[in-house]
């Protein structure tokens, strides 16, 4: 009776112990998966999807420092660097920008679904800081619409069929960044065609865009291109408002043997000094645009050629003639001729750093000629 007594209390003290221990008993919980960022390169380098989506992103921009000169003396033509903004000042002028980009894409049925915003920030000329939005637009597939570069300097699928000269500056080809709305076909592998409703800031009937077209052909000889403008009110001033409209035509050759190396030669016409032109530093003189205006001539050539020397130094050369410029924002000639001549010298040391020099020369008939240029320093990401 007592070996019976003393085994059934051993069983119940390792019954107590083992409840005991049930209750004291830490669970550890499984680790949850880390996911890492996967590379996308569905749209080239530098791409990566956003954690827990199928949205692909870039970050990427720039940082540069660069140290400009003129001759303007407040009595000659104006000049390409600062166009005339500092008459009889004499000394180096610096400056910096710092821009950085966010590129966000993905797949859909109806074509590629994209979102793009810029932001930027000058420090010295054109002026100082803060940081704003410089672009957003929204794209998908052919149809893209938001802020950014008009369709008459560039558009989706026209490849080298964009801008002006082979330089930064570009020479005269009216840069402008607008409102619009535009559909894009083609790719620039072969055709493409853009047509593109802007913003007329209000003006002449209000509810009436601006209208831009453009076709391109892109092949591996190099590319040719036609576009046009139609400025629907050309002035903001009553008294002056009228429409307006230019055309330009260019082509661009990739030179057999010299890889990297490529002539333009580029077009423009324009019935009056509207938003579709040439925009040269002539819209700075109070001689042609002394009610302001987009520096407009009735005519002019552009042409340039760039060559690459070495895989880390290239160069190029470019020139532009102009054929009666506008007095400003009207049809009105004045009579006068005028040019521009520049040079550029492009030497890339290392991968995403580069040393940039440009220099312009400038000459409105009847005013003396100016010197400008600069000396840049690039660093991209």
């Amino acid at each position: 009776m007592a070996i019976k007594s003393l085994l059934l209390a051993s069983a119940a003290t390792l019954v107590a112990a083992t409840g005991a221990r049930a209750a004291d008993a830490i669970v550890i919980p499984e680790p949850e998966p880390v996911e890492y960022v996967r590379v996308c390169d569905a749209y080239g380098a530098g791409y990566f999807y956003i954690p827990g989506t199928e949205t692909c992103l870039k970050i990427s921009g720039y940082v540069w420092y660069q140290i400009a000169a003129e001759s303007y003396d407040g009595n000659d033509s104006p000049d390409f660097q600062t166009y005339g903004s500092y008459p009889a000042d004499e000394g180096f002028i610096k400056g910096v920008r710092t821009r950085v980009e966010f590129d966000a894409r993905s797949d859909t049925e109806w074509g590629t679904l994209r979102a793009n915003i810029r932001l930027q920030a000058d420090w010295g000329t054109p002026g100082d800081g803060p940081v704003g939005i410089d672009q957003g637009i929204i794209q998908l597939g052919g149809l893209r619409m938001g802020y950014t570069e008009t369709v008459w300097n560039d558009s989706i699928g026209a490849g080298v069929a964009s801008y002006g000269s082979h330089s930064w500056g570009g020479l005269s080809y009216g840069y402008q960044q607008r409102h619009q709305i535009s559909y894009s076909f083609g790719s620039d592998q072969g055709f493409a065609a853009t047509l593109s409703l802007e913003d007329d800031t209000l003006g002449g009937e209000g509810y009436m865009p601006d209208v831009v077209g453009a076709v391109s052909y892109n092949q591996s000889w190099g590319a040719i291109w036609a576009k046009v403008g139609y400025d629907e009110d050309r002035s903001a001033i009553d008294s002056l408002s009228d429409d307006g409209w230019g055309v330009t035509a260019g082509v661009h050759y990739n030179i057999p043997g010299f890889e990297g190396s490529s002539l333009r030669v580029i077009g423009y016409y324009s019935d009056s000094d509207n938003a579709y032109g040439v925009g040269s530093p002539a819209l700075a003189s109070a001689l042609v645009a002394p009610v302001g205006g987009f520096g407009n001539s009735e005519w002019s050539v552009l042409g340039s050629y760039y060559h690459q020397f070495t895989p880390t130094f290239g160069a190029s050369v470019g020139a532009q003639y102009f054929s009666d410029f506008y007095q400003g924002l009207t049809d009105d000639s004045t009579g006068l001729d005028g040019y521009e001549a520049e040079l550029a010298l492009v030497w890339v040391p290392i991968e995403n750093f580069e040393v940039r020099s440009e220099v312009y020369y400038d000459k409105i008939e009847t005013l003396d000629g100016t010197v400008s240029g600069f000396l840049r320093f690039t660093r991209f990401f």
